[in-house]
């Protein structure tokens, strides 16, 4: 009996403790710790699916959100890129570390380079989580729920050696792909954004290229929501969403770890320029 009791004891310790964490009020503090960090460098961990085959990259990104600089290293391949708006006719600036061995600029758009991506440099960055949630919001308040339904709190988990919190995000109806026709000529990303889908899973459920211009009266299969279910990890220091796990139908279909994550960095005075010491341009 005092087994018994010691059990129940424990598990209604448990239970008060997650109904005492708010998710919403710990979504909000990742928020406005997001929008305080207009620049950042960090090492990125991605698990992305592409058919049946994932493809798993290590790289390497300083940011700036606001006006938009990337600069992106694969550590595995050395392949490089350089993105600032309104620089280089808005192209990306390459180093392929590799054929044709010259740098090239090419479209963020173009198949070469988000050829094994499921997202574009204009995803690059921890302020996309933040896209990503109002997003995930909208749809809840379309579905005439409290923002409160999204999230639930699912205990604390270790990541990198750091305490996080473990939240889980589920949209308001079941996840499934259907019938849209379009209301005005855009690209992809535009309409991913409009609707609050994945661009990936639109693309790759219509073979739709990013470069290419979706026309109005267009009828596409898209998903109901971003995903069917989220888990993220937010830092119980920082508040930083340190790894974020999407999935759909099938399962997961992208994995993020963020490590190394350096807020507000002390960049030098020629970062983002083809002259910065640390680039190999």
């Amino acid at each position: 009996m005092k087994t018994t009791g010691l059990i129940l004891t424990l598990c209604l310790s448990t239970t008060l403790h997650l109904q005492a964490q708010d998710p919403v009020a710990i979504m909000d503090r990742m928020k406005t710790a997001i929008r305080n960090m207009n620049q950042s460098s960090f090492d990125l961990y991605s698990k992305e699916r592409f058919g049946s085959k994932y493809i798993k990259k290590h790289l390497r990104f300083h940011v700036q959100e606001s006006p938009r600089k990337v600069y992106m290293k694969d550590l595995k391949e050395g392949v490089e890129m350089l993105y600032v708006k309104g620089w280089n006719n808005n192209k990306a600036y390459i180093n392929p570390n590799g054929f044709p061995w010259v740098n090239v600029s090419l479209s963020i758009y173009d198949n070469r380079v988000v050829a094994e991506n499921h997202h574009t440099i204009h995803d690059a960055g921890l302020g996309f989580v933040n896209v990503l949630l109002n997003g995930f919001e909208r749809t809840v308040a379309r579905a005439g729920k409290d923002r409160s339904t999204l999230y639930s709190y699912a205990g604390t988990v270790e990541s990198a050696g750091r305490p996080c919190h473990k939240i889980y995000l589920t949209p308001p109806e079941e996840f499934k792909y259907v019938s849209y026709t379009t209301d005005r000529d855009q690209n992809l990303v535009q309409l991913s954004r409009r609707i609050v889908a994945s661009d990936y899973l639109i693309k790759e459920r219509n073979k739709i290229p990013y470069h290419r211009t979706i026309k109005k009266g267009t009828t596409l299969q898209v998903p109901n929501a971003y995903a069917k279910k989220v888990i993220v990890y937010i830092d119980k220091k920082t508040y930083m969403p340190v790894v974020q796990m999407l999935y759909d139908e099938r399962g997961m279909f992208e994995k993020f770890e963020y490590t190394n994550i350096r807020q507000s960095p002390n960049f030098s005075s020629s970062e983002f320029t083809t002259e910065c010491a640390s680039y190999g341009f």
